[in-house]
């Protein structure tokens, strides 16, 4: 029922307590027509409101097997697992190729080491030259 008919109706039924006979026989008339006209009985408006049916947060499908897809799902899963360790187990052979280190069998000679520059040098030893020119010039 309509918000508008809601405030009629209970002015209409405000007269069924009228002093005057007349007066509570149309205000009922006038009422009962009221209900019937906006689509509703008496029924509907009385009756105590049902509980609302909870509603479904998730579709059912009646025709998946619930069990069937879970272990599709695991099956997938674990290929799934399988392929990424295969690929940490080849990353894992490419670091350790890196990690050796480069042993030259060739017959070029190697160039001496320059200690003033560095050049040369392994990494702990190529900072010593520069810090010992740099220590020069920043020493006063």
């Amino acid at each position: 029922m309509r918000k508008g008919d809601l405030a009629r109706l209970i002015r209409i039924l405000g007269m069924l307590g009228s002093d005057h006979d007349g007066e509570r026989a149309a205000a009922a008339l006038a009422a009962d027509k009221l209900v019937r006209g906006s689509g509703w009985t008496w029924w509907d408006l009385l009756a105590p409101a049902r509980a609302p049916r909870p509603i479904r947060s998730q579709w059912k499908d009646p025709f998946t097997d619930r069990l069937a897809a879970a272990d599709s799902r695991m099956r997938q899963l674990r290929s799934e697992n399988a392929r990424l360790q295969d690929e940490v187990r080849k990353l894992k052979q490419r670091l350790d190729l890196r990690a050796r280190p480069f042993h030259h069998t060739g017959q070029a000679s190697r160039a001496a080491p320059d200690t003033a520059t560095g050049v040369g040098q392994g990494p702990a030893q190529s900072n010593h030259g520069f810090n010992r020119h740099f220590r020069r010039f920043t020493d006063g």
